[in-house]
């Protein structure tokens, strides 16, 4: 049996064999380098996950907050309008019932009332109202009542004129009665005679 002769070795092989494993040396390490970025890649991208994350964790509590407070806000808003409405209403009705009890502490007077301030102070004044039109109503209904059922609080109005002895104007002077004394116009003399008329003397000492 013969044997083939070994094929003589290409000069060239070794140096191809040693370029290739350079070759893939240096694509390991490339590859290695990529692997490296990669992974850093990953963890930047990991870290803008968590980021992200707690951004919008803070986000939403911010939101619930500002809701929270918002809402709040809105309520102490409401509440200050509807205090400012019933501060109103009680001011206007404090001032009502002044108004109606002046009324009718003048409206007693008149009815002859011996103590108009008792009158207003006994009589229901809870039917008297002020009107749109600003006048008081249902006063004189109220005090009519009282009249008649408290008499004892009521007096005839005094009249002016004969029955009192208080006429409006004074009688016109008789002829031969001396004027009246007006201190207005009057001098030294006329004081003095005027005050020893009275019974008085004059000058004071």
């Amino acid at each position: 049996m013969t044997t083939e002769p070994n094929p003589p070795i290409d000069p060239n092989t070794p140096r191809e064999l040693e370029k290739a494993r350079g070759d893939l040396k240096t694509l390991r390490a490339e590859l290695q380098a990529a692997r490296a970025e990669r992974d850093t890649i990953r963890g930047e991208r990991d870290e803008a996950l968590k980021s992200r994350d707690g951004l919008k964790a803070q986000f939403d509590k911010q939101k619930t907050d500002f809701e929270g407070k918002l809402t709040e806000a809105n309520a102490a808003t409401a509440k200050a309008q509807a205090d400012a409405v019933e501060a109103g209403k009680a001011a206007k009705a404090q001032a009502d019932a002044a108004v109606i009890r002046a009324e009718a502490k003048a409206a007693a007077t008149r009815l002859g009332a011996v103590a108009p301030e008792d009158v207003v102070k006994l009589v229901d004044l809870g039917s008297v109202k002020i009107g749109e039109n600003g006048e008081v109503e249902g006063l004189d209904a109220v005090l009519t009542a009282a009249k008649e059922a408290r008499g004892y609080l009521f007096s005839e109005p005094q009249r002016p004129g004969v029955e009192t002895g208080t006429p409006k104007t004074p009688a016109p002077p008789k002829p031969g009665d001396p004027a009246p004394f007006n201190a207005a116009t009057a001098d030294a003399k006329d004081v003095a005679k005027n005050a020893a008329a009275l019974g008085l003397k004059w000058p004071p000492t």
